[in-house]
């Protein structure tokens, strides 16, 4: 029968008989409940029929089934169509396909085998998929119950604990496995593994060490680093380096890590090992942990009792450089600059000493560590370190003092060549704070006062040039007679026109002076004048640059115009512009002087030649700041 087929699993041969079922012309009776007994049959020879192509792995199977439960839906094997195809991609390995399908059926549609069954396939496709907690929920309902997936629960239940680093229960689960024939050369690491997790260091020793002497596991390697591990955490050397032996033998460098090469070495040097301890300590990798800061710190003591001074201070200074521990990093750093010092790396030695008298301030080897500084501070002309060396120093002594105040000085002055003018203004002041060279405290008053102007603080600006020039040591530097030049401009920036004007007047009759400065000059103090409706003493200096023919020339004819303007010659002043626009077309200056060429017709109501001007004034220079006012006096008109 197609029954009988179907238990000895010939699929082809049942399938046949099945399709014979469902295509048979069976006469029915007149009885109802013998027509739907018929029927039933029917529909249970097509799911068979499914079935049988399900099993053979034909390509039509799936459809067969979605045709049946289609047309069938009330049929009680329906439930069973949708767990049998699960069932049939699980064993292919296709777990996402099994997991579509079970989910089209509920584990209570199912009863006994197949529901336990179900459960286990369907945690498994989870598991499969990365969904832990779907995939142990449903581990925890198959694994306290008797079956032949018990133990696979149990497994899978116990490794996802381990995984969410819930050890207990991980350990709970994985200790009812030790009489599991399937596991036990897999379990135990995982026993190992949560001891060792959980510090019961005797416990790995005890529990692990007769395992692996008396069985092969699939993770020996990682037993062996565990329970080399668990000897270093007891600090017994000589055992631990026993087992890492062991491991590295089994391992052959394909998972050793850093923190294996910093404790197999660390073992190796304390058990007096120095070449193997080298060896393994160089070959962590170049990682920021802090197994790779002990392991540097130690690589420097097995290179100093192997008398490889220059491979130790290498060392040392990886080590400095990570700051996970921080007494080693001191440490490390404290004899890196000493050894540093003594192999004749001046300027490393240095910055070394720099670097451990900034970051500790409060060590009980600060004066040994000045003392390792010396004089040679200031020679170094590292003036940003130095700062940051000399000026925590407390009560200074006279030579720190003299120190400080010149690289203070100096490294203001790096401050304004790098235009960071705030930076240098307060380094300034605190060189100032030490005036023990007059003149490096005149020069730093000078330099204080440019950057002051810098940042447009014209009034504190103008008091350091003035304190600059009252000082005796001034005269005997090179910005003196600027100094008058600058203090000028920062007066006439201030609106102190008349302090302005005779400082510019002080620095012409100077020494000192370059063409183009003094042309400079000369004009801000026909501007000085100006403002200060001195027009004829303005007119003076104008002038001079006027006959001279030098820069700003067409600057000088213009204000000559405007003067004459406010002094009532409008005439001239019309004629005078016109020299402006005629001798220097493309001046910056030309826009101005023809709108006030303009205007100046609309002052003597020459309405028609005003218009004429602004116009031609508007269409000539299109992008003027004076477009709006010729518009108005446009519209004035």
């Amino acid at each position: 029968t197609a029954t009988q087929l179907l238990d000895e699993g010939k699929y082809v041969a049942a399938a046949e008989q099945f399709r014979l079922i469902e295509t048979s012309g069976i006469k029915t009776s007149t009885q109802p409940d013998f027509e739907s007994a018929v029927s039933l049959l029917k529909e249970n020879a097509q799911y068979y029929e499914a079935y049988c192509a399900l099993q053979l792995g034909n390509d039509d199977a799936e459809s067969m089934f979605l045709r049946f439960i289609k047309e069938h839906p009330e049929n009680p094997l329906t439930k069973l169509a949708f767990f049998q195809i699960g069932k049939s991609y699980f064993k292919q390995g296709k777990y996402p396909d099994a997991l579509r399908w079970f989910d089209k059926v509920q584990s209570e549609d199912l009863n006994g085998r197949e529901n336990t069954e179900y459960k286990f396939m369907k945690g498994y496709a989870y598991f499969s998929a990365g969904d832990y907690k779907n995939a142990q929920a449903l581990f925890s309902e198959v694994k306290n119950k008797r079956s032949a997936y018990t133990e696979d629960a149990i497994y899978y239940f116990a490794y996802i604990a381990y995984l969410n680093q819930d050890y207990h229960l991980a350990l709970l689960n994985f200790e009812r496995l030790k009489n599991a024939k399937k596991y036990r050369d897999s379990y135990p690491y995982y026993i190992t593994a949560v001891y060792f997790l959980d510090k019961r260091y005797d416990d790995v020793l005890n529990y692990a060490i007769p395992i692996l002497n008396a069985t092969h596991q699939k993770n020996e390697t990682e037993m062996l680093r565990i329970v080399a591990a668990s000897y270093f955490a007891k600090a017994d050397y000589p055992n631990s380096v026993k087992y890492y032996s062991r491991f590295e033998d089994e391992d052959n460098g394909r998972t050793q890590n850093t923190q294996d090469s910093y404790q197999m070495g660390y073992a190796y040097f304390k058990t007096g090992n120095y070449e193997k301890a080298a060896i393994e300590l160089e070959k962590m990798e170049d990682k920021a942990d802090i197994y790779n800061q002990n392991g540097s710190y130690t690589l420097g003591e097995v290179f100093l009792k192997l008398n490889n001074k220059q491979s130790a201070r290498n060392a040392f200074l990886a080590s400095s450089k990570l700051g996970f521990d921080h007494p080693l990093q001191e440490d490390a750093l404290y004899q890196y600059a000493k050894l540093s010092y003594e192999l004749d790396f001046n300027t490393q030695a240095l910055d070394a000493t720099r670097l451990y008298l900034k970051n500790y301030p409060h060590s009980t080897r600060n004066n040994e560590m000045k003392t390792l500084l010396g004089e040679e501070l200031l020679n170094s002309k590292n003036y940003r370190e130095a700062v940051e060396i000399l000026e925590p120093i407390p009560n200074k002594t006279e030579s720190a003092k003299i120190a400080y105040q010149k690289v203070a000085y100096y490294r203001g002055l790096e401050f304004i060549n790098e235009r960071a003018f705030e930076n240098a203004i307060g380094i300034f002041l605190r060189s100032l704070q030490y005036p023990e060279d007059t003149k490096i405290e005149a020069l730093t008053r000078y330099w204080m006062a440019e950057a002051m102007y810098e940042v447009r603080k014209y009034g504190e600006s103008v008091q350091n040039f003035e304190t600059f020039l009252s000082m005796p040591e001034a005269r005997h530097t090179t910005v003196y007679n600027y100094a008058n030049y600058a203090l000028a401009y920062a007066a006439f920036n201030d609106e102190q026109y008349k302090k302005a004007a005779t400082y510019f007047e002080r620095f012409l009759a100077g020494d000192e002076q370059d063409k183009n400065t003094i042309n400079d000059a000369v004009t801000r103090l026909g501007d000085s004048y100006f403002v200060m409706k001195s027009y004829g003493r303005a007119m003076d200096y104008y002038d001079r640059i006027i006959a001279q023919h030098g820069p700003g020339e067409d600057y000088a004819l213009f204000q000559r115009g405007m003067i004459q303007g406010l002094q009532g010659s409008l005439d001239t002043k019309i004629s005078t512009l016109n020299d402006v626009l005629t001798q220097f077309p493309n001046s910056d200056f030309a826009d101005d002087a023809a709108f006030e060429i303009a205007y100046t017709y609309f002052l003597k109501n020459d309405g028609p030649t005003a218009k004429t001007g602004l116009q031609q004034m508007i269409q000539k220079y299109p992008r003027s700041s004076y477009i709006p006012r010729a518009l108005v006096t446009i519209g004035l008109i």
